[in-house]
């Protein structure tokens, strides 16, 4: 047992290391939401606002920041790019020192927010898109009306008939669109703001109007926006909504084709039907 009682509070715990809880996220989101682009400014992947937090660790001020367990701070200040040896040198000091600066028993020291609740999710199905679409509808109820600026104006165009063979909904209302495309980039709306799953960016909202970019709006180091990821959501959804009505259209074609084979079948039968009936009522004529 240790004696040392000014540290007994960051005894690390089995059950600690074992258990990914919703406390535990809300406590690594609420880490999350301390990076603001101009305290944590420039900072390579390695020593990233996400990596610091599953490591937990929150920012206080400028290029600092202090464990939320044991209270150890690690000053982060970067030398110039131009001096590239001092400059990766001081991000390995930097990234060591997310697990040696903790005190011995802190449980930040073992433990770690696992990667793959950071981890971009694929939308590689109908399902998915059918999810968003009726998140869409609650987000729509409660806003008004939404104004897509940015990029995606042009980027990512979809209309109402790329839904049509895909959900049973019928998107006639552009809002609803607009929405989609909002929740899409993995903004989640909450009272009366939107804020990233990813990057833990809260913005408040007018709630009678709604303009907003799904894509700038992130902070700098969202995984969305590295390596362009939120382009590669609009390309899995655009593929989904042309695969699934190239196959409805398939599927009707090949209806149609069915239907001319057995067409001339149908057309002589009601033809030999006709005869028999002209001939039962000549019979019937010549009998009287």
């Amino acid at each position: 047992m240790l004696k040392d009682s000014k540290f007994s509070s960051h005894l690390l715990h089995l059950s600690q290391l074992q258990t990914i809880n919703h406390k535990t996220l809300d406590e690594y989101r609420d880490r999350l939401k301390t990076y603001e682009d101009y305290l944590w400014f420039g900072k390579p992947d390695q020593i990233s606002a996400i990596e610091c937090s599953r490591r937990g660790w929150a920012c206080k001020s400028n290029d600092l920041i202090e464990c939320v367990n044991c209270h150890a701070q690690i000053a982060a200040q970067l030398p110039s790019v131009l001096k590239k040896d001092l400059y990766t040198e001081c991000i390995e000091n930097i990234f060591r020192s997310l697990v040696d600066s903790h005190h011995r028993y802190c449980v930040w020291k073992f433990m770690i927010i696992p990667e793959s609740i950071v981890q971009l999710t694929d939308i590689f199905s109908n399902e998915t898109v059918n999810t968003l679409l009726k998140e869409a509808e609650i987000f729509l109820s409660r806003i008004h009306r939404i104004t897509i600026v940015g990029q995606l104006q042009t980027m990512f165009q979809i209309e109402a008939t790329d839904f049509d063979l895909l959900s049973s909904s019928h998107l006639n209302d552009p809002h609803l669109l607009s929405a989609f495309k909002i929740l899409v980039f993995y903004w989640k709306f909450n009272n009366s703001s939107l804020m990233c799953d990813k990057c833990c960016r809260e913005i408040h909202i007018d709630m009678n109007h709604l303009t907003f970019d799904p894509i700038l709006s992130h902070r700098a180091w969202c995984p969305i926006l590295k390596n362009d990821q939120w382009k590669k959501r609009i390309e899995q959804i655009e593929n989904i909504l042309y695969k699934t009505s190239r196959n409805k259209l398939s599927n009707i074609k090949a209806n149609n084709d069915q239907m001319e084979q057995i067409l001339p079948d149908i057309i002589s039968t009601q033809n030999l039907f006709h005869e028999l009936i002209s001939s039962k009522e000549y019979y019937r004529s010549c009998v009287q």
